[in-house]
């Protein structure tokens, strides 16, 4: 089973009893066990039962200046999901419930996402649209970074993930790691998503900055942002962008948290000028714009609680495919 080829033919399963999402339990389950044979052997039965049926859903990354009639959708930040909808702070919950070490949790997300991402892939093709230079992103920090072995071998199974995937590196690491991201980012060739948020240690920032080929402002930073957009600091806002895309380099700066109906969006639609960096939106609402509204569903439409969309679309045609 753990070679590339073998794991193209993954079957994907439903998530009993509750969302129609794509699960992967006796991949995810062999994965960790090779992976981190040591961890694995320690978890009890029901921790990894747990582990097996972690999933995940997506929160569009779309353009803020569209060049042209193509779907304005850039990417996907991929999110952990359980069985039952529960999003990563209940996940968490649960696993420290059930003495799950969170590292194991960690790998547990990141396999469901690179399983998920070949399945969105494979049946893309099946349905004859070209294959799309898209990038996923997810959260990173020191779980992944302490086992770069683990992380390196996953990497190898899953190659064609490795020029879509950006690791998102949290806002919580501190400056000890900035040399691990850096070895990474030159020895696996690791792509990176950089937070902006005022919880991110100044110096690691600094640091990092060169390594980013996206720049995200988190949903606080966006909210503030706002704020200050309605009591009329337009132009220092501006001012601010440029020349924080100039420091930083960097081609795209995501927002995360805003909305269609966001005064912000329509402000930098109609003021930002500077070329070398585009703008993009991520928000957990938004409804899926084609060709992915056939693939992607919102969650909400399912749990009314969790936001983002999931998906949906995926898992008759293989399930199908699989019985027949």
């Amino acid at each position: 089973m753990l070679n590339p080829e073998n794991l193209r033919q993954t079957v994907v399963a439903f998530a009993p009893p509750y969302l129609p999402i794509p699960c992967f339990p006796e991949v995810i389950g062999a994965l960790l066990e090779h992976l981190m044979p040591l961890e694995w052997e320690d978890l009890n039965e029901r921790g990894r039962n747990f582990l097996k049926w972690i999933s995940v859903k997506a929160e569009a990354i779309d353009s803020l200046l569209p060049e042209s009639s193509d779907s304005p959708t850039r990417g996907f930040e991929l999110l952990a999901i359980n069985r039952e909808g529960n999003g990563f702070v209940k996940i968490s919950e649960q696993s420290k419930e059930l003495e799950i070490p969170s590292v194991m949790l960690r790998f547990s997300t990141l396999i469901a996402t690179f399983l998920t991402v070949r399945l969105l892939l494979k049946q893309m093709k099946e349905d004859g649209f070209p294959a799309p230079s898209l990038v996923f992103t997810q959260n990173v920090d020191g779980d992944y970074l302490n086992y770069p072995r683990a992380l390196q071998n996953l990497l190898q199974l899953f190659p064609e993930c490795q020029q879509m995937f950006h690791f998102e590196v949290s806002e919580l690491l501190t400056e000890d790691y900035v040399t691990t991201i850096r070895t990474l980012a030159e020895d696996l060739g690791i792509r990176f998503v950089l937070d902006d948020t005022n919880k991110m240690d100044a110096r690691v920032h600094q640091k990092l900055l060169d390594l980013a080929d996206w720049i995200k402002i988190d949903f606080q930073a966006t909210a503030s942002i706002e704020e200050r957009l309605r009591e009329g600091q337009g132009e220092q806002i501006l001012l601010h962008l440029e020349l924080y895309a100039h420091g930083a380099g960097s081609p795209v700066i995501v927002f995360e948290g805003l909305g269609d109906e966001s005064q912000l969006k329509s402000f930098l639609q109609e003021r930002w000028r500077n070329s070398e960096t585009a703008l993009y939106q991520q928000s957990r609402e938004r409804l899926p714009l084609p060709p992915w509204d056939r693939y992607f569903g919102l969650i909400q439409d399912y749990h009314e609680v969790e936001k983002g969309l999931f998906y949906q679309g995926l898992l008759v045609s293989q399930i199908e495919a699989s019985e027949g």
